[in-house]
C-alpha cells in the first residue's frame, strides 16, 4: 500500500474501495472528514503510504498539516450541471458553500443557466459558523456544497445537494497518484544513488544553504564531525568551520580550495564550491573536508605503491652533493628547467648522476604528482624495447599476453619518461619514437587504435650525441626533438673539492649501515682521493667509501684503496686519449692497448661493439685487451 484514499463521507469511500478492488491499485481507503481525515492520513502514513488522495476541505487540511503529497479528487461537473438544471429555476435562490475550487466549479454553471445564486466561500482562518449564519439570513432555496456544508444544511432543515465525485474523477485521481508515485520513485532512486556516491567518497560533504545552515551531510561528514546526522541538520556551519577565508568565499559565492581549519583539535583540509543558478532563488554551497593526516597517509601509501612499481622519483635536488662552482651552476640551471615541460637531454659519463638529475627535475616541477618511468635503452633488444615502450594488443604476436600490455608511454602519461642510454636504441625504434613525440599519440603493437599521451621526455647518454649521429647510431631529428634543453654533467675528476666531500658523506652512510664509528681520514688518503681520475665517477667513489668502511677496522691498515686497474684506467683523459704526461715513456703497443681498453669500457665491456667502433675484428680486440692487462712501461700516477 503506497496510496491512501481519505474519504470525507461513506459513499465516496465505498466508490474508492470498489475502484481499488477492481483495478488493483496499491491503495487503501480510510474514512475521515477534516481533522478526522488528518488523523486517518497519519495512520495511513504509519502504514507505509507515500501519497494521499482526498477531496475538498479535507484534502486542504491534510496538505497543510502533514508533509506529504496530496492529490485532490475533482467534483463531477456533469452531475452538478444536471442537478442545477433539473432541480432549480431562474427564481430559485441557490447558496453555494465551500472552498474556492468548489465555488469556481458551481458558479459558472449557475451563471450559464441564469440562476439566482450567492457564493459563501470558506477560508481556513474565518469562522465556519459566521459564514453559515450569513447563509441562513439570506434564506436560500437550496444549498450546494461539500460534505461539511451538506451535513450542516441538513441539520438546519434546509434543502441541500452534496457535490459528489463520479467514478471517473476518482479513477482520474488514482491515475494521477500513480504518476506521482512513479516520479517519486525516480526521485527516491536518484536520491539513494546520490547518497551512495557521497557515502563512497573519502571526503566529508556538507550542503549549506544561503543562511549558512546545514541542509544535508553525508556519512563521512558525520563521522569526521563526531555527531549524528539529525543533530547536524539545521546547524550553523560556522560552529564547525569558522575561518575568515571560508567566510569570505561563502559571502562572495567563490571557489576556495585547500583551506586548513582546526575542528575538535584535528586539522581539516576544506574545499568550498558554490552551487548557484539563475533558476535557483536560494543559492547554496558544498563544503568538502577531510583530515589532513588522512590525506598525508593516503599520499604516503600511493607513493609507496608507486615506489614498489618503479614509477616513482625518490631523489630531489637536495640529494645532489657538491662543492665546486660548476656543479652549483648546473643545479641552478636544472632547477630552471624543472619549471618547464620541455624535453631535456642529459650528457655525462657513466656514474656522474644523470638519473639523479632527471628525478630531481621531475620532483621539482609541475609534473611531480605524475609518474616517473625509467627505462634503460641498452638493456633490451629493439623488438622487446618497442613492446615495453608502446605496449601491445591482445595476441599481437606469438607469446603475447591474452590481455595485452600497457606500454611505458601510457604509464608515464601526465609525468616523465626517462630514457637512459638513448644512443643505444635501435634506429628503427628511434623513428617510431620521433613519430610519437611529434603527434603526442601512440599505437600499441598489433592494434589499430590511437592513444593520446602527454609525456615529458628526459633522455640521457654517456656518449657524445653528435658523434653518435655521425656514426649513424642516432637520428639527428630525434636528437634535436629531445635536445630542447640540455645538461652536460662534468666528470668527478673535473669537480674540484667534490671527491673529498662526497667520500666523507658516503663513508658516513656506510658506517651508519654497518653500525660502526666513522674513522678519521689521513692526509695521504685525501691526497689520493683528490688526484685520482675516477673513471667510474661517483659510483666508483661510493664503492671506495664502502670498501674503506669495511676494512678500516684492520690493524696496520695498508690495503690499497684504489686498485691498479682503476689507476691504469684513470690515465685515460675524458676526450678518449691518454694524456701525454701519463703515457710518457710508454711503448706503442701499450698505448694501443690502453686505447682499446678505454673503448672496451665505454662499450660496457662488449667486445663486438668495441670491434665495430675500432673497425677491427673480435680476436684482435681480445689480443690487445690481453696485452693491456699486463702493462709494462706505464707507471701509475
Amino acid at each position: 500500500m503506497v496510496i491512501a484514499f481519505i474519504a470525507p463521507f461513506e459513499q465516496i469511500r465505498i466508490k474508492a474501495q470498489s475502484i481499488i478492488d477492481t483495478s488493483n491499485y496499491p491503495a487503501k481507503a480510510y474514512l475521515g472528514d477534516l481533522h478526522q481525515g488528518v488523523k486517518a492520513a497519519k495512520r495511513a502514513l504509519d502504514d507505509g503510504a507515500k501519497i494521499i488522495i482526498s477531496r475538498g476541505g479535507t484534502a486542504r487540511l491534510i496538505r497543510r498539516s502533514l508533509d506529504v503529497e496530496v492529490i485532490e479528487v475533482e467534483a463531477s461537473v456533469q452531475r452538478t450541471l444536471a442537478f442545477v438544471y433539473k432541480e432549480t429555476t431562474e427564481t430559485s435562490r441557490v447558496g453555494i458553500v465551500g472552498f474556492a475550487p468548489l465555488i469556481n466549479l458551481v458558479s459558472p454553471i449557475c451563471t450559464i443557466l441564469s440562476r439566482n445564486y450567492r457564493s459563501f466561500e470558506l477560508r481556513e482562518k474565518e469562522s465556519f459558523q459566521e459564514r453559515m449564519d450569513t447563509l441562513v439570513h439570506w434564506k436560500p432555496d437550496v444549498v450546494i456544497g461539500d460534505a461539511v456544508a451538506f451535513q450542516w444544511a441538513k441539520s438546519k432543515g434546509l434543502n441541500a445537494y452534496l457535490i459528489e465525485s463520479s467514478m471517473e474523477t476518482i479513477v482520474d485521481a488514482f491515475e494521477r497518484a500513480m504518476l506521482v508515485y512513479k516520479n517519486l520513485n525516480r526521485y527516491f532512486l536518484a536520491e539513494k544513488k546520490l547518497e551512495a556516491v557521497l557515502d563512497c567518497t573519502r571526503d566529508g560533504a556538507v550542503l549549506v544553504n544561503s543562511e549558512g545552515l546545514i541542509d544535508e551531510i553525508n556519512r563521512q561528514g558525520c563521522t569526521i564531525l563526531g555527531q549524528e546526522r539529525d543533530d547536524l541538520l539545521g546547524a550553523n556551519i560556522a560552529g564547525f568551520f569558522n575561518t575568515p577565508e571560508l567566510s569570505k568565499a561563502f559571502r562572495k559565492k567563490a571557489h576556495a580550495r585547500n583551506m586548513i581549519v582546526t575542528c575538535h583539535d584535528d586539522k581539516l583540509a576544506l574545499d568550498h564550491i558554490p552551487v548557484s543558478s539563475e533558476k535557483l532563488s536560494d543559492n547554496a554551497s558544498v563544503i568538502l573536508f577531510q583530515p589532513v593526516q588522512k590525506i598525508q597517509d593516503a599520499g604516503n601509501l600511493i607513493r609507496k605503491k608507486l615506489s614498489e612499481s618503479g614509477f616513482y622519483a625518490k631523489y630531489t635536488f637536495e640529494h645532489i652533493i657538491y662543492h665546486c662552482q660548476e656543479m652549483k651552476r648546473l643545479v641552478e640551471m636544472a632547477q630552471l628547467y624543472s619549471r618547464t615541460a620541455s624535453n631535456i637531454m642529459i650528457v655525462g659519463e657513466t656514474g656522474t648522476g644523470k638519473e639523479l638529475f632527471a628525478q630531481s627535475i621531475h620532483n621539482a616541477g609541475a609534473l611531480s604528482n605524475g609518474p616517473f618511468v625509467a627505462v634503460n635503452c641498452a638493456a633490451l633488444p629493439g623488438n622487446l624495447l618497442e613492446s615495453e615502450l608502446f605496449g601491445y594488443a591482445p595476441g599481437a604476436f606469438t607469446g603475447a599476453s591474452r590481455a595485452g600490455k600497457i606500454g611505458l608511454f601510457e604509464l608515464a602519461h601526465e609525468g616523465t619518461l626517462f630514457l637512459d642510454e638513448l644512443t643505444e636504441m635501435d634506429v628503427f625504434l628511434q623513428a617510431k619514437m620521433l613519430r610519437a613525440l611529434q603527434t603526442g599519440e601512440i599505437m600499441r603493437i598489433g592494434d589499430n587504435k590511437v592513444i593520446p599521451i602527454k609525456v615529458r621526455i628526459i633522455a640521457a647518454t654517456n656518449k657524445n650525441p653528435l658523434e653518435a649521429i655521425k656514426a649513424g647510431r642516432m637520428r639527428a631529428d630525434l636528437f634535436y626533438r629531445l635536445n630542447v634543453l640540455d645538461l652536460k654533467i662534468p666528470p668527478l675528476r673535473d669537480r674540484k673539492g667534490d671527491p673529498e666531500l662526497l667520500f666523507t658523506r658516503f663513508l658516513e652512510k656506510a658506517c651508519h649501515l654497518q653500525s660502526i664509528p666513522v674513522p678519521p681520514l689521513s692526509g695521504k688518503l685525501l691526497k689520493e682521493l683528490r688526484h685520482h681520475s675516477w673513471p667510474g665517477n661517483v659510483r666508483e667513489l661510493e664503492n671506495c667509501a664502502e670498501k674503506f668502511a669495511t676494512l678500516q677496522s684492520l690493524h696496520d691498515f695498508d690495503t690499497p684503496l684504489l686498485s691498479s686497474e682503476t689507476h691504469h684506467m684513470g690515465r685515460i683523459s675524458s676526450d678518449g686519449a691518454a694524456s701525454e704526461s701519463l703515457l710518457e715513456g710508454a711503448t706503442l703497443d701499450e698505448m694501443i692497448a690502453a686505447k682499446v681498453n678505454q673503448i672496451f669500457k665505454q662499450e660496457n665491456c662488449n667486445i663486438s661493439k668495441t670491434a665495430q667502433r675500432l673497425s677491427i675484428d673480435r680476436n684482435t680486440v681480445k689480443r690487445w685487451l690481453g696485452k693491456d692487462s699486463k702493462p709494462q712501461g706505464i707507471v701509475p700516477h
